[in-house]
């Protein structure tokens, strides 16, 4: 029981409560679940280019220079999405947000690079 004074007023309540460990741990559940799909992604990516590799290794000496030399810039673009998630996984709090931006353009700028080399290769 709070004792207030008869000619002052009581103190008020906070109005927005404090983050309680529930709710840092909900958000790193968040971030987790986050980082393990954008992994699975990855790997899927990954598998995708080394299909794409296969084809280009089995192409004839006249048209493998080319989509080797794409091949090669895909699997570039692919290890920077992955260093990109690494960061991401070890981000701060105050971070986490702008290299969660970062990762998702490293990301669409592989998926962009699959689509045009499936599209010159057809």
């Amino acid at each position: 029981m709070r004792f207030v004074r008869q000619d002052q007023a009581p103190l008020p309540e906070l109005q927005t409560p404090l983050t309680t460990s529930g709710q840092a741990s909900q958000q790193e559940d968040e971030r987790k679940a986050f980082a393990q799909a954008a992994q699975k992604e990855l790997d899927k990516l990954r598998s995708v280019i080394s299909e794409l590799k296969a084809r280009a290794e089995s192409a004839n000496l006249q048209t493998k220079a080319r989509p080797g030399e794409e091949v090669e810039k895909l699997e570039t673009e692919l290890r920077e999405s992955q260093q990109h998630l690494m960061a991401l996984k070890s981000a701060t709090v105050e971070s986490w947000n702008q290299l969660k931006e970062s990762f998702g353009k490293s990301l669409e700028k592989l998926k962009n690079g699959i689509d045009n080399f499936r599209k010159n290769a057809a």
